[in-house]
């Protein structure tokens, strides 16, 4: 596979032009977290009804689950492409996950400026984003082995 930098801030993969901003340095569980941190002052029943979608009734945090889930499956597409090094990317959702078990331990250690992460939504999302960003190292570290593995006899 051939990767050509040019001057400019594209990257061109086999033909393909990428734009590489910093926002894909940022973990999407941060926008999870600002929108917990929303739904937390602007939802008064987290698990009363939000949405009718015909027989289905969606409570706010299994809508918050459905995104984590999804949110997590993307952070793993990030870093899944192999020759291109994405661990700065799985590191940075590695780091998120560990300020998310602290802002968790906290709440649940009885400190009153963090009372707001100690619910039960805020552990099943911290929990999705930690597996998530594990396996993202892992494969991270796996498609950059396997890659560095081509051609060398092994």
């Amino acid at each position: 596979m051939t990767v050509q930098e040019t001057h400019s801030p594209r990257l061109e993969v086999r033909g393909v032009e990428h734009v590489r901003t910093g926002l894909r340095f940022v973990p999407g569980f941060l926008y999870l977290l600002i929108v917990y941190l929303i739904g937390v002052f602007a939802i008064p029943d987290p698990r009363a009804t939000l949405i009718h979608w015909g027989a289905y009734e969606l409570s706010w945090v299994e809508v918050l689950l459905i995104a984590g889930a999804m949110i997590g499956m993307g952070e793993q597409m990030k870093v899944s492409h192999p020759g291109i090094d994405n661990t700065i990317e799985a590191i940075l959702m590695a780091g998120l996950a560990g300020v998310q078990i602290m802002l968790l331990v906290l709440g649940a250690a009885g400190v009153p400026a963090f009372a707001i992460f100690n619910r039960t939504e805020f552990l099943m999302l911290t929990t999705v984003g930690m597996t998530a960003a594990v396996i993202a190292l892992l494969i991270n570290a796996r498609t950059l082995r396997r890659t560095i593995g081509v051609g060398d006899g092994a």
